[in-house]
């Protein structure tokens, strides 16, 4: 019988041995390019992330490991027991300090609490139980009648008199109401000034006053609140949260008021950078409303209107339930929520 050809190179020949080392040095070629290059960059990465204390990014070859074997890691992690960790908290539930929904009775401070919007979250806030510390700058009647209203149905709400265009008054703001009420543990920043400032008009006074209300005022009362809340918190006590009160012309200029725009996208950015960095035991998060309360008569906000994609203008309760929604969400921070009925979509 003639023997069949052999189906391979014998192992010793130089034909095999030059064809492994052609294996070789091609899989050297691709892999050098990974060890000597990305993975430096990815333990680098992975330094960059512990440091500012986040999680550990997932490995990349654990990613191109579950992908080629079609395994799925969300579905491992659901499936993992609620085991408690090193601290004997359960990985599922919130550990102590943690940011929260606030119990009845805390202390809330509302910004241009004698606005219309503010009338409403304030007396909102107190229906839930908070008390209201209520700001107003000229308002003094229209404060006072929604403490007085507050304290008619059984709830507390107290007058403060606040100018936010006012440096000085902004930074004992927090110091003169810890006197008299205690630590907030909630913040709403809900007073602004909408004001046109055409180019070929606007000067520096006005430009200076409008950021001040806009954004230097709110940022600076949720910078300090922000630090007591996470001393509070660090110490086992209930942390807190704050909600900026933004606008869609944050994020989309509108014509004819650039230091208003400005100053929004500023609050903006304030919001989702103090949620980091006060993250985990303090939530920030912001509302972005649209068409909610306009005149009627008014041809700009009935353009508005014709270019919200809902076509109408929301009720003031949609901010109410926004703000409850936030109240509530523990898993939420550093959230825009808008409230404009598709207005940012058009």
């Amino acid at each position: 019988m003639t023997p069949s050809a052999p189906s391979s190179l014998p192992s010793g020949s130089s034909a095999a041995r030059l064809l492994n080392g052609i294996k070789l040095a091609f899989g050297l070629l691709v892999a050098l390019p990974f060890l000597l290059l990305l993975l430096p960059l990815w333990f680098l990465y992975r330094w960059h992330e512990r440091k500012n204390g986040q999680a550990d990014p997932e490995a990349p070859w654990r990613i191109l490991w579950n992908a080629l074997s079609g395994k799925r890691d969300e579905q491992e992690w659901f499936t993992l027991p609620a085991t408690p960790d090193k601290t004997g908290h359960s990985m599922l539930t919130p550990l102590p300090g943690a940011a929260v929904a606030a119990a009845p009775g805390t202390l809330a401070l509302l910004t241009g609490g004698s606005s219309r919007l503010g009338n409403l979250i304030g007396a909102d806030l107190a229906r839930q139980g908070y008390r209201v510390i209520v700001t107003y700058y000229r308002s003094a009647e229209r404060a006072a009648a929604l403490v007085e209203q507050i304290t008619a149905q059984g709830g507390e709400a107290y007058p403060f008199s606040l100018d936010q265009s006012d440096p000085e008054q902004v930074e004992q703001a927090l110091s003169r109401i810890e006197e008299r009420w205690g630590t907030p543990r909630l913040l709403i920043n809900n007073a602004s000034l909408f004001q046109a400032t055409p180019l070929q008009t606007v000067d520096w006074p006005t430009l200076e006053r409008l950021l001040r209300i806009n954004l230097h005022a709110p940022l600076w009362l949720s910078i300090a609140l922000g630090r007591r809340l996470y001393t509070l918190a660090e110490a086992g006590e209930t942390g807190g949260q704050i909600i900026q009160l933004c606008d869609i012309w944050g994020e989309r200029p509108l014509a004819a008021h650039t230091v208003y725009s400005t100053g929004k996208a500023g609050l903006i950015m304030a919001t989702r950078s103090l949620a980091r960095e006060l993250a985990p035991l303090v939530r920030v998060n912001g509302i972005a409303p649209g068409a909610v309360m306009g005149d009627a008569d008014d041809p700009g906000w009935q353009t508005l209107l014709r270019h919200t994609p809902l076509a109408q203008q929301a009720a003031p309760h949609a901010i109410l339930h926004a703000i409850r929604y936030l109240l509530q969400a523990s898993f939420v921070t550093g959230e825009i929520l808008h409230v404009d009925g598709g207005r940012r979509l058009h």
